[in-house]
């Protein structure tokens, strides 16, 4: 096997431990889904859905781009980890009121004014948990911990359950046991990705190329990266959650609590093209654009066709368990859900494309692609949402996830010069990889977890 294909293969190999590490936490989710459904009710569920979402993009907004700026370095070995960490502890001091204040004053009032008060202070606390997740998965990524990073995924997503089965099934603590909970996970898993960051520290032994930013130019680097593709970040993170705010400005919260249904049904295909993109992005980073670039179709193809088999599942099999899972009440979410599926897979590829953006330093263009998707969305939100609801929220995410597509599959065009088919139509070659994948997946999980 030559030096290219095996270079494929680790790609392949590493996307797929890590879909199944996502796999596993999807078994984890599923239940905390369906237990808060039927718990909360529709209402209920939409409240708890503001409530755990609306912080965390003002505070992902507010982070500027600066823990994907971390990983590029990091991965390319321009930076010392010491040097990153004392960055990313200043910027949970100095981010932390701010974002607090901005939330409170801004936001709540125009999206969340019916919940209680007591329950938006209380889920003030979210913020600088985010921070310091975002911090300290991008640490573990910039070292390529792809293994770890899902882990602190599948702990926080377990912790959260068993949360939720204490204070709400348990105890009767309703919507405030239910923010508790999701709030102390959050914070139950920072001390182990500290710890394994401590870990790194010491073993720092890894092979650099080039000479690392230190000081000034260090800190120059990384706002440099970080606001030149954090546009891109903040319009994807909205492209992909605005709906919900539009849903709870212009609906209410039962139409949020439908729609949040049909997200968390839909983005199961998401953990496919995630997988992927945690596995390359720091490698296209650490290898640079042509090899990325020479890796990227073979992606591309396998994450379509894997993608494309889990939407045709769902949109045979979604109703009935959305019925069995969810309960009759949550059976309209069936329409947000077959309304959001060509756009879930249409995003899926977008994120490949992403993935190589971001390793060569070509944010912008990113930026270009979500940000025409986002204005698309935004106008056709505005239209369908107060007509038809979180149905109306599908339709215009799909619209939106589409012309990012495309424009991704545009602009890489400038780049890469690859004919379009060899992103989308398998070769026999995808189908007896995937085979011989589902033979070696663990042959390499001891060497990943060392």
């Amino acid at each position: 096997m030559n030096q290219a294909r095996q270079a494929e293969m680790s790609l392949a190999q590493g996307s797929a431990q890590t879909l199944l590490l996502r796999i596993l936490t999807l078994g984890v989710q599923v239940p905390t889904s369906i237990l808060l459904a039927r718990l909360l009710g529709v209402e209920g569920k939409g409240a708890y859905t503001l409530l755990t979402v609306v912080p965390w993009l003002v505070t992902f907004i507010m982070l500027g781009g600066l823990n994907t700026s971390q990983s590029y370095l990091l991965s390319g070995g321009k930076a010392r980890l010491s040097s990153v960490i004392r960055l990313c502890t200043l910027s949970v001091l100095v981010i932390t009121p701010i974002a607090v204040w901005i939330y409170l004053r801004l936001v709540v009032p125009q999206v969340m004014e019916s919940l209680p008060e007591h329950l938006v202070m209380l889920s003030c606390i979210l913020v600088p948990l985010v921070l310091c997740r975002y911090f300290v998965f991008s640490i573990l990524l910039g070292f390529e911990k792809v293994i770890r990073f899902n882990l602190i995924y599948f702990f926080t997503s377990l912790a959260i359950l068993l949360l939720v089965m204490v204070l709400v099934a348990g105890l009767g603590y309703g919507l405030d046991g239910a923010l508790a909970g999701f709030i102390a996970a959050q914070t139950l898993v920072i001390p182990l990705g500290v710890f394994w960051i401590r870990r790194i520290s010491r073993a720092e032994t890894r092979a650099r190329s080039g000479e690392q930013l230190v000081g000034w130019y260090f800190l120059k680097k990384s706002l440099s990266y970080s606001l030149k593709g954090h546009p891109a970040g903040v319009l994807v993170t909205f492209n992909q959650r605005f709906d919900i705010f539009l849903l709870g400005a212009l609906a209410g919260p039962a139409q949020v609590g439908l729609y949040a249904v049909a997200v968390a049904v839909a983005e199961t295909i998401w953990h496919i093209s995630m997988s992927v993109h945690l596995n390359l992005f720091p490698r296209v980073a650490a290898v640079g654009a042509q090899e990325g670039a020479s890796r990227l179709p073979r992606a591309c193809r396998m994450t379509f066709l894997l993608s494309t088999a889990l939407a045709l599942a769902l949109l045979l099999f979604g109703k009935m368990a959305i019925g069995i899972l969810f309960g009759s009440s949550f059976l309209p979410a069936y329409t947000a859900l077959a309304a959001l599926l060509p756009g879930v897979l249409a995003v899926s590829v977008s994120n490949v494309f992403e993935s190589y953006f971001a390793g060569v330093d070509r944010r912008h263009y990113q930026s270009i692609a979500v940000g025409c998707a986002f204005v698309l969305g935004l106008g056709l939100g505005l239209w369908l949402i107060p007509i038809y609801g979180a149905l109306g929220a599908g339709l215009a995410s799909t619209a939106s996830y589409v012309l990012q597509m495309a424009i991704s599959i545009a602009l890489f065009s400038r780049l890469g010069k690859i004919a379009w088919k060899e992103f989308f139509i398998p070769r026999p070659s995808d189908l007896f990889d995937l085979y011989r994948l589902l033979k070696e997946l663990f042959r390499s999980r001891d060497e990943e977890l060392a």
